[in-house]
């Protein structure tokens, strides 16, 4: 009887041995790596969403100028208060991703919200400028519904944001000029 039981061990670990050279011996499976080119792909480029909305496209030359003027101008007031530290306070961020809000009173009725948006991944970094810039994506700081309303070049563009109320109540549009820039 003992006889009969080592050979069944044998036979079973022989089973289990063979299977385990088979597995050691194959290759492993390789995963896709994930590209900074297959992120960016998620969301449409400004280029892309430019072509799309081409039909839109402003031909007044002096408009077009106005408008590139104003948004260079914001431009150098975006910079002065992303860099300037001085009356900013520490601010409870609504958002339920990492960021670092502060909050500055400027004059009697204007507030500057500065909000510093922190990545997990730097490589999702233009991922995150294309879905923030696609007018079709949910909007995380805005909870209206955008169209583009006027194009002036890929980086420069009027969008028309909308505020659903009660259906009795008129709707609530407003304009604004967005630039995307470094």
């Amino acid at each position: 009887m003992n006889k009969f039981y080592i050979q069944n061990i044998f036979f079973l670990l022989s089973i289990f041995i063979y299977g385990n050279n088979k597995a050691l011996a194959s290759e492993w499976a390789l995963r896709k790596k994930t590209t900074s080119e297959q992120l960016s792909s998620l969301y449409p480029t400004p280029e892309e969403i430019y072509e799309k909305n081409k039909h839109l496209l402003c031909t007044n030359q002096e408009e077009t100028k106005q408008a590139t003027e104003l948004m260079n101008e914001a431009l150098t007031h975006l910079e002065y208060h992303a860099t300037d530290d001085n009356g900013y306070i520490k601010y409870q961020s609504p958002f339920k991703f990492t960021t670092d809000a502060h909050k500055k009173t400027h004059g009697d009725n204007t507030n500057i919200l500065r909000i510093r948006l922190k990545l997990a991944n730097l490589n999702s970094y233009n991922n995150a400028i294309n879905k923030l810039w696609d007018p079709d994506t949910p909007k995380i700081f805005n909870k209206g519904f955008g169209k583009v309303a006027r194009v002036y070049d890929p980086n420069l563009v009027i969008i028309q944001q909308r505020y659903e109320k009660d259906s009795k109540k008129p709707q609530k549009y407003f304009y604004a000029l967005v630039k995307r820039a470094q």
